[in-house]
């Protein structure tokens, strides 16, 4: 398999599965200490993975939560936000700017920060009040299983969420269950790379739970990583404009949730079955990680989602293409 380092990856992932422990610790302080409300605040990546956790909530929970873009929300400030409210961010290099200037922000408000980041001693690291262990730089599932523990332990302890459960359910099942996830579908995601690496235009839907999955793999693999010409759209909003770009030879790619928006993600599959012969289907409902109570389905789904579209698909983009995954044009390279 491409990239793929299983003694390696199973031993990160064990660690990232153990760190979710610490994670609920940080909750329980947080909730010792009392909060308002939660504010997710993000860019980019972390920006488009914390939309899951945002929509979920609306499942779980009354307390209020909010999402915001760091270089956003220094600008507009929110009323909601003030120093009884609880912030969770998250900067994998540590010295991401938006982060960076959002945290200085949120400390002259007296605003407390968790933030998910892999050194202690990064700009981002020394800034927030706790730190989110993160065990490594590259995979979208350790930012998802980095979160949990801090996030369904603060609902856990308002009585929201079956955190124990939960818990020893990860704790059985994730690891092997991700590592066949990466096994079983590595032959599909050869194929659509195959077929689709060179295609001028791509045309992508989701919604709900893995929405926050489809934003991220356009825009931070297929076009900053790849280069590649890319519309997203959530499954709600498809039948109100998208659909008029849907034409017989089209690339169109759905990934279909397993949750209560999974009726909308039907209706387009419909669609598409019936006007365009050229369309992918990801139904994360085939390929479940077993083990887990239907409830947490969709609270794991995007961990599925990534691990076909970033950690297989985006590996065979990448030898096909022969656009290394890494190299960029702007990002990075320069002040702008």
């Amino acid at each position: 398999m491409l990239k793929f380092d299983e003694t390696e990856y199973r031993k990160d992932l064990t660690a990232q599965v153990n760190a979710m422990a610490e994670g609920k610790k940080i909750a329980d302080e947080i909730t010792k200490q009392g909060f308002d409300n939660i504010f997710f605040v993000g860019v980019g990546g972390t920006y488009s993975m914390m939309m899951n956790f945002v929509t979920l909530a609306k499942q779980y929970t009354n307390i209020p939560i909010y999402l915001e873009q760091a270089g956003e929300l220094v600008l507009t400030d929110n009323p909601h936000l003030t120093d009884k409210s609880i912030v969770i961010t998250a900067s994998k290099s540590g010295d991401t700017v938006e982060i960076v200037n959002v945290e200085k922000w949120l400390k002259k408000k007296n605003v407390r920060i968790a933030a998910m980041v892999m050194s202690k001693d990064s700009p981002v690291g020394k800034l927030c009040d706790w730190r989110i262990p993160l065990q490594v730089f590259k995979g979208v599932e350790f930012e998802y299983l980095s979160i949990y523990g801090v996030f369904y332990g603060l609902l856990a302890d308002h009585g929201d969420f079956d955190f124990d459960r939960f818990y020893d359910q990860v704790k059985a099942n994730m690891v092997e269950g991700i590592i066949k996830v990466q096994k079983d579908y590595d032959d599909t995601a050869e194929e659509i790379a195959a077929k689709y690496y060179n295609t001028d235009y791509q045309l992508w839907i989701g919604g709900g739970e893995l929405w926050g999955e489809v934003y991220l793999y356009t825009m931070c693999i297929l076009e900053e990583m790849q280069w590649m010409k890319t519309k997203a759209v959530e499954s709600s909003e498809f039948f109100h404009g998208t659909l008029e770009l849907v034409e017989k030879d089209t690339p169109v790619f759905l990934v279909k949730g397993v949750g209560k928006y999974r009726p909308l993600d039907d209706r387009v599959e419909a669609f598409l079955k019936k006007e365009n012969n050229n369309y992918t289907i990801f139904d994360i409902k085939d390929h479940m990680i077993d083990g887990f109570d239907k409830e947490f389905e969709p609270v794991i789904s995007p961990i599925i989602s990534t691990i076909m579209l970033n950690g297989r698909i985006a590996k065979h983009l990448e030898a096909h293409s022969g656009h290394d995954l890494d190299m960029r044009r702007y990002y990075r390279q320069f002040k702008y």
